[in-house]
């Protein structure tokens, strides 16, 4: 019957997991970077317990780790973790780019334009976070085009994973 679709109901847990970890994948939190659960639920407005959930499924797909007292600790990555994971980030990526290719109609080019219009604006800017946000921005849309969920869902769990090591371009980059 028509209006009575379900509609997606996103946890507390999810927005909060959601919003941690695009904070990672754009290179917000430093590695080495304490998170503290108590912090997080303030800034976020909401309680501890979706925090904690959500700080642990980030533990669970290796993005954070356990630091004492409560807190939870962005890992520092070495060189060979970095270089491996930048491999695989690139092999699947143009695996989704090659899927997508077939998939893009007038409408999601002129999206697409769009989006690189925004990249080459922030490019100009000099503004790291505007640079590193609309790159994302290009790049997760394009994936999206490839309509492979499980895909997706690995690029961008590469992303998080890579993302913390971005932080040092804010202090180093010069246009």
């Amino acid at each position: 019957m028509p209006g009575t679709e379900k509609t997606q109901h996103i946890s507390l847990t999810t927005q909060v997991e959601n919003r941690l970890k695009h904070q990672l994948s754009i290179g917000a939190l430093k590695p080495g970077a304490r998170l503290i659960t108590k912090n997080i639920a303030q800034e976020l407005g909401v309680s501890i317990t979706p925090v904690r959930e959500a700080l642990l499924r980030l533990v669970s797909s290796s993005a954070l780790a356990v630091a004492p007292a409560q807190a939870f600790m962005v890992p520092e990555i070495s060189l060979e973790s970095l270089l491996e994971i930048n491999t695989i980030r690139t092999a699947l990526e143009e695996m989704a780019v090659v899927a997508a290719a077939g998939k893009i109609t007038p409408d999601r080019e002129q999206t697409l334009n769009a989006l690189l219009d925004e990249f080459q604006q922030a490019l100009e800017s000099g503004v790291m976070e505007k640079i590193l946000l609309a790159n994302r921005a290009f790049r997760f849309e394009i994936y999206h085009y490839a309509d492979m969920p499980t895909l997706y869902a690995m690029i961008e769990q590469l992303w998080v994973r890579l993302g913390p090591s971005l932080h040092f371009l804010y202090d180093n980059f010069k246009l």
